[in-house]
């Protein structure tokens, strides 16, 4: 597992609004994000599948089951061609003006359950996520 923490100021319910404005609008987001298309969506979750450049430059195709709780939401991965696991975003108040923003990657290679280690991508990630809040 690798993660990241950043603090923002902003409140929390701005903070969250983000959140959930990401889940069909990831590329303001995540980095290397191409193309995005929304296969399903109910109450309970969202199934989205997306196109992303990896940090070794290699475009892949993976599916995401997102679901969210006040807070906090988590991209379970369904299918995908290296790792299985899932994402989590979360977001807890400071104060009614500062907001904690941490993202957590629990992903493991489905060949060797070797865990997903590479700290630059979560970082990278809570970094493009604080630039676009902050322009809006």
């Amino acid at each position: 597992m690798v993660s990241y923490t950043q603090l923002i100021a902003l409140p929390i319910s701005k903070v969250w609004e983000h959140f959930l404005y990401k889940v069909e609008h990831p590329a303001h987001f995540v980095p290397g994000v191409s193309k995005v298309h929304i296969l399903e969506k109910t109450e309970d979750y969202v199934l989205r599948q997306m196109n992303l450049t990896n940090p070794q430059g290699e475009e892949i195709t993976l599916v995401e089951r997102i679901t969210h709780i006040p807070y906090e939401v988590c991209y379970a991965i369904e299918e995908h061609p290296k790792y299985k696991g899932y994402v989590l975003n979360r977001a807890v108040a400071i104060n009614q003006e500062e907001t904690t923003i941490t993202y957590s990657i629990y992903w493991q290679d489905i060949e060797t359950d070797v865990w997903y280690a590479e700290e630059e991508t979560v970082k990278n990630a809570v970094l493009k996520t604080l630039a676009y809040i902050m322009t809006k």
